[in-house]
């Protein structure tokens, strides 16, 4: 049986989602994967950030540093800098962190390749999120599909049809494999994907009984804001699978 891998959602720890001192944690928490959030400056830099905002039109790089510009962004700012994803691959290169690379708008997508292709970071980032014609452009990036959010009646009654078409079309495009939400995500998609060689991915699962049920379920990551939670049911399975 596979094991799953632990992803950390940002904001895992103390310090606030999409800050480097959080990604920080989220590699000394020893997450398989950590997850941030991407958009792009006016003059194209990745940078952490979840919400859009008028000033990453107006603003690059370092005037979106200046501490008057990063209190209109969010409070936060007050006392972190606003991270950039350049920062997020060179912190994580040494120790080979796995990343999820959230990218919320179209304009970030080439910053982001860029920068993975800079760093030789193919094998370890995984991007989630806007990911328009990434497989048919960047091919030797991998892009996982995320899938919808909730599901309609007709797909929870012909669930069946519903994980073959999706895998399918997924296979298709060249897709590495399936970002869920861990609401829509049943047995049936997990073993079709396994069978096509597509990955799943289950979103953002803090709970105790669903962390047990998609480990059972063999999915091959969790994204958590509970890392240590997860990694301690992980390795209780890996005991009881040597005893």
């Amino acid at each position: 049986m596979r094991r799953t891998m632990v992803a950390a959602h940002t904001g895992c720890g103390i310090h606030p989602d999409n800050t480097i001192a959080s990604f920080l944690e989220g590699m000394e928490l020893g997450a398989d994967i950590v997850e941030v959030d991407v958009r792009a400056t006016r003059e194209g830099r990745a940078v952490l950030l979840h919400d859009d905002s008028p000033y990453l039109r107006t603003c690059d790089y370092e005037q979106l540093n200046e501490p008057a510009v990063r209190l209109k962004l969010d409070p936060i700012y007050a006392e972190h800098e606003v991270g950039s994803l350049e920062q997020v691959l060179r912190l994580s290169a040494p120790h080979g962190t796995k990343l999820n690379l959230d990218l919320k708008s179209p304009d970030s997508i080439e910053p982001a390749v860029k920068l993975i292709r800079e760093f030789e970071a193919q094998s370890r980032a995984f991007i989630t999120g806007c990911s328009d014609r990434m497989t048919e452009l960047y091919p030797d990036i991998q892009v996982m599909r995320n899938t919808p959010d909730a599901l309609t009646m007709e797909q929870m009654e012909r669930y069946g049809d519903f994980a073959e078409s999706l895998c399918s079309d997924a296979l298709r495009a060249g897709y590495a494999g399936l970002n869920m939400n861990g609401f829509t995500c049943l047995p049936p998609i997990v073993k079709r994907a396994h069978a096509a060689g597509l990955k799943v991915w289950v979103y953002t699962i803090n709970d105790r009984p669903l962390m047990e049920w998609f480990l059972g379920m063999g999915v091959d990551a969790i994204t958590t804001r509970e890392p240590k939670r997860l990694q301690e049911l992980v390795a209780g399975g890996e005991n009881a699978k040597r005893l």
